[in-house]
């Protein structure tokens, strides 16, 4: 989701030691000026936020304890971008947000139907290798990833 949304990622891990961070490292408010869009930039972060939890969701099996951290995680960051949405007076309140993140939430579940053979090649591949940094990501996704029309994916009134 960073990559289709232009976001910055500087790491992406699988890794359960405390050196390392477990999942992806992205600074998507960084891209504020360069969107000059607050309510894209922030439906853009719901699905990069959300895009995890529709993923785990999918999982049958009971919940891990490194599931339910991420979960924990993802919630936090949900917040984070509701209160952004507030800072930077796009939404009067948290629960003004509502709409970015069921904007960000039909974004993710689009794009997981349209991406889902290049996640599912990634998360083979960080089985075998745990860590990718940013710059290597990027050009493996380069690489590998199909054009897609981001825009005509957010508009799309497909789930």
């Amino acid at each position: 989701m960073a990559y289709r949304a232009g976001f910055p990622v500087a790491l992406l891990s699988v890794t359960r030691s405390s050196e390392c961070p477990s999942g992806i490292v992205c600074d998507w408010k960084s891209q504020r000026d360069s969107f000059r869009d607050d309510a894209k930039l922030l439906g853009r972060a719901f699905a990069f936020v959300y895009v995890g939890s529709i993923v785990d969701q999918a999982i049958s099996d009971p919940i891990s304890d490194e599931l339910h951290k991420e979960l924990i995680s993802d919630m936090s960051s949900a917040l984070d971008a509701r209160q952004t949405a507030v800072d930077w007076g796009v939404a009067k309140a948290v629960t003004d947000s509502n709409p970015f993140a069921h904007t960000g939430y039909k974004l993710a579940s689009r794009l997981l139907r349209t991406d889902q053979p290049l996640i599912e090649s990634l998360a083979r591949e960080l089985t075998c290798q745990s860590t990718i940094e940013g710059d290597a990501l990027r050009k493996r996704l380069d690489a590998n990833a199909r054009h897609l029309n981001f825009d005509e994916l957010e508009t799309s009134t497909t789930y």
